[in-house]
């Protein structure tokens, strides 16, 4: 398994005339992207080696209000999603001894499925619902929690909630799910020497040849320390869900063909918000390595709710108090 950063547009040095400050924005872009690989997930070392499709699933049931053509204006707005799960859980730190029974959310419950052999293992998270009908709901894929001989393995490095929407069906697992590998250079063993080789490095200013030499040198650190130390490995999934105006939001977005909610900030202008005239002065084309041009956005979230409110049926809307579900524990042995 190896770290790779992706190649980000802004790793690229800034154009003359370019904004710098919107270059502080794509920054963050380049943050969440690593973050799918790394430290959202949970820690350095950690692969999401399949990005699901955050729209499949089945379609939400629903059973209408007495009214069926009434309706309710919402938006999807991260910042209010974000500060919704802010506090909810805070994962056990490396060396804490941990267990936890199942623990359904909002009538939703993540199940956690693991393969292993001796230099690592992959994790599938997917979800049910325990209500009668399909749930549509906000959530994050890929954290997860690695016991040890009941002992916490995986560090936490202050991973962001990033909602994505999901569908629960009562019929089984989602077809959607995430898939995250992790080896022993994962761990808390030795995570906090690889992550040490990234702190201090200058991404926004390195050169390509500089980029090289430092993954070369974290993958050579992740094959040296791939192996699993020997013991019983238990791999529980955690998740917010949030129900409420902001699923009911994301589910209307869906519907016409939005994805990626939680990053429409950056990339709007390859949304169905690309040729509204709101966004234009947030977004501008920058070249790429290749010849071409891309089109960079950073727009404001007060800009993007106003944008992405729209009136939804009542039943679209479950009221329910944000909280935190978490796995049964799926388990392996290494010898």
């Amino acid at each position: 398994m190896s770290l790779n950063k992706p190649d980000l547009p802004w790793r690229e040095r800034a154009p003359e005339g370019h904004d710098v400050a919107m270059n502080k924005g794509l920054m963050a872009v380049g943050a969440l992207a690593i973050a799918g690989a790394s430290a959202a997930i949970g820690w350095y070392g950690v692969k999401l080696l399949v990005e699901p499709d955050a729209q499949a699933g089945a379609e939400p049931a629903v059973t209408p209000t007495e009214d069926a053509a009434a309706t309710i204006p919402v938006t999807f707005d991260a910042q209010h999603i974000e500060s919704e799960a802010a506090g909810l859980f805070t994962p056990p730190a490396c060396g804490e001894e941990w267990s936890s029974p199942a623990q359904p959310a909002n009538g939703v419950v993540p199940e956690v499925s693991v393969t292993n052999d001796a230099t690592g293992a992959t994790a599938n998270v997917s979800f049910v619902t325990t209500e009668e009908q399909a749930l549509a709901f906000l959530a994050q894929e890929g954290q997860i929690i690695v016991t040890r001989d009941g002992v916490v393995v995986t560090p936490d490095w202050g991973s962001e909630f990033v909602p994505e929407y999901r569908v629960a069906s009562p019929e089984g697992p989602s077809t959607s799910s995430s898939t995250i590998e992790f080896s022993g250079a994962s761990l808390c063993d030795v995570a906090a020497e690889l992550s040490a080789m990234w702190d201090d490095f200058d991404w926004e200013n390195a050169t390509d040849e500089e980029i090289a030499a430092r993954q070369a040198q974290a993958e050579a650190f992740e094959n040296d320390n791939r192996d699993l130390p020997a013991g019983e490995y238990k791999v529980y999934a955690w998740t917010p869900v949030i129900l409420g105006n902001s699923a009911a939001a994301a589910r209307a977005l869906i519907e016409e063909g939005f994805t990626d909610l939680a990053y429409l900030q950056y990339t709007a202008g390859y949304s169905p918000l690309a040729d509204s005239a709101e966004i234009e002065q947030y977004c501008e084309e920058s070249p790429t390595p290749d010849g071409s041009t891309e089109l960079l956005c950073d727009v404001p979230q007060d800009v993007l709710a106003t944008l992405l409110q729209r009136d939804v049926p009542e039943h679209y809307v479950i009221e329910a108090t944000p909280a935190v579900a978490i796995s049964e524990a799926a388990t392996f042995t290494i010898e």
